[in-house]
């Protein structure tokens, strides 16, 4: 699934080709995503109107319009947004049209239906989808440090990996990149949150920062579906130092990798390197 470099480089992608153009019309090709598309809301909300700026919360893309509407978007596990010529033809799983100004479209496609594509006021929080009133600090801003993963962290039972995974404590951090922080600050991922050590969560916040803005700088990464609005792949796996590497060697030490699952998720880690 689609993390916060991924949807601060799609962000970054919707906003260079989007800012100062307006949607002309729009279809949807499919009743629902994991939202039911409301077609005649959505027209009604954005049609004739301008795109004002694209950015991200969490791992979700954000389209403000010149009247204070807003476009949110998550990308579920194998959502893409396109920016292509409105004659180019259709693929099977595009299932929302924007129509623009400039005479191309902009498109959304997922294969599995798992994203979501809906309309709020964006100066109206009652309007907003629940989630987005609930996220944490974004982890690249002043808010999120070492202090405050601490403090949150204490009486925790939950594992350290789980606990930097839920969105109400830091917005943005997903499965891959905690796997790859937690081996730089060398903590095993099963270790309880609330057991971690103010030193160890100074390290696991610096790493979350500087893991995420170097994948934000290659574009993200792309394991299976991720793609830009261009098409480009994310170039942050071949960075990776540990996920997916169950069995291979470690960089570090030379053991071999292991993998257990964590909350129904796959956690790689090394067993000399992380304590």
């Amino acid at each position: 699934m689609p993390e916060l470099p991924e949807a601060e480089t799609i962000a970054r992608g919707l906003h260079k080709n989007l800012r100062g153009i307006k949607i002309v019309s729009l279809t949807a090709r499919a009743p629902k995503l994991r939202n039911d598309l409301d077609e005649a809301k959505m027209k009604r909300d954005l049609c004739g109107k301008k795109v004002k700026k694209v950015y991200r919360r969490g791992k979700a893309v954000l389209v403000e319009m010149e009247d204070k509407t807003g476009i949110i978007i998550q990308l579920g596990m194998t959502g893409a947004c396109k920016i292509v010529p409105k004659e180019q033809e259709f693929a099977k799983h595009e299932h929302v049209i924007f129509y623009l100004s400039n005479k191309k479209t902009w498109r959304f496609e997922d294969h599995r239906r798992f994203g979501m594509i809906e309309t709020f006021n964006i100066d109206k929080p009652e309007t907003w989808p629940d989630f987005l009133n609930r996220l944490g600090p974004e982890p690249l801003s002043d808010d999120f440090d070492g202090k405050y993963l601490f403090d949150k962290s204490r009486d925790r039972k939950c594992s350290i990996k789980d606990f930097i995974l839920n969105q109400e404590i830091v917005a943005g951090v997903g499965n891959i990149y905690a796997s790859e922080v937690l081996l730089r600050a060398k903590v095993r991922p099963d270790r309880h949150a609330g057991k971690i050590t103010r030193k160890e969560a100074d390290l696991i916040a610096e790493y979350i920062k500087l893991v995420l803005a170097a994948a934000i700088e290659a574009g993200g990464t792309t394991i299976s579906d991720y793609k830009d609005v261009d098409g480009t792949e994310g170039k942050f796996v071949r960075e990776l130092k540990v996920y997916g590497r169950e069995g291979e060697k470690c960089h570090t030490c030379g053991k071999d990798i292991k993998m257990m699952v964590l909350g129904g998720r796959s956690s790689f880690y090394c067993p000399k390197c992380q304590k």
